[in-house]
């Protein structure tokens, strides 16, 4: 198996993929915003493709918006804008999370959601026309996976796939309590079978909560521990991919269109 680690910066004071530089200030196709007090990546071509999607890469507990920076050459999409936000709860110098681990506090949760939203309307619709706006991918690693699942599953706009990398739904309960993303959401998650952040039993509950509010979540697990490896990078651009292309997204239109006709949640 390929293990690539990201200079020690992914997630968790340390889990991660070395050979990868862990700076966004090596690339120069990106600019730094200040949202809300937090700062903000923005990555990607000055002119998109139509309906070209937005794409929200989240860090872990402990880390910043340039730990995943470097995933974005290693995924490989087609021409995308990537938003890399810094979580608005600060752990240490230069180091946040989405929420307080030990008690996967619902209230930080839900505030860390709604600041996600709200970079998730101004980046979707920003330059488009009134009462247009662009899809919306999100993907994560550890904390910034379970926040993807979190507001991916609740944000009142399109969202085209979810990724979660070695993530989890907490609470369930609150988490489907008002879910607004249809059924056919296309949701990855991978998973480490040695991880001893995330224990196997809660990536197959979350696996098992999904299935039972109607989505068809795919699980790909690897002999790793809290990591994520280049096969699991891999394996995400492919899963990307055909959610993006256009050949792809136009049959699966047509077959959600034909969907909606038949079931009206669809």
């Amino acid at each position: 198996m390929k293990t690539l680690v990201l200079m020690g910066c992914l997630g968790l004071a340390g889990w991660g993929m070395p050979g990868l530089a862990c700076s966004a200030d090596a690339d120069s196709s990106f600019t730094t915003l200040q949202i809300n007090g937090h700062r903000c990546l923005v990555a990607g071509p000055k002119d998109l493709p139509k309906n070209a999607p937005v794409v929200f890469i989240l860090h872990g507990l402990g880390a910043n918006a340039d730990d995943l920076f470097p995933l974005i050459p290693v995924i490989n999409l087609p021409p995308c804008r990537f938003i890399l936000p810094d979580a608005p709860l600060r752990v240490d110098d230069h180091s946040y999370g989405w929420y307080d681990l030990p008690t996967n506090s619902r209230t930080d949760i839900e505030n860390s959601r709604d600041y996600l939203f709200g970079l998730m309307k101004r980046f979707s619709t920003e330059g488009e026309k009134p009462g247009q706006a662009r899809p919306i991918i999100l993907m994560g690693f550890s904390q910034g996976a379970v926040m993807s699942l979190e507001a991916g599953l609740n944000y009142p706009g399109q969202i085209e796939a979810i990724v979660a990398m070695s993530g989890y739904i907490w609470n369930p309960a609150k988490t489907f309590e008002h879910d607004v993303a249809p059924p056919h959401t296309p949701i990855l998650m991978t998973h480490g079978t040695e991880d001893r952040i995330v224990p196997e039993d809660l990536t197959q509950k979350t696996l098992s909560v999904l299935q039972k509010a109607g989505y068809q979540p795919i699980l790909k697990e690897y002999p790793l521990d809290h990591h994520i490896s280049m096969e699991t990078l891999e394996d995400v651009s492919r899963f990307l991919k055909k959610v993006i292309q256009p050949e792809t997204k136009a049959v699966r239109e047509g077959c959600l269109l034909v969907m909606s006709l038949i079931f009206p949640r669809f």
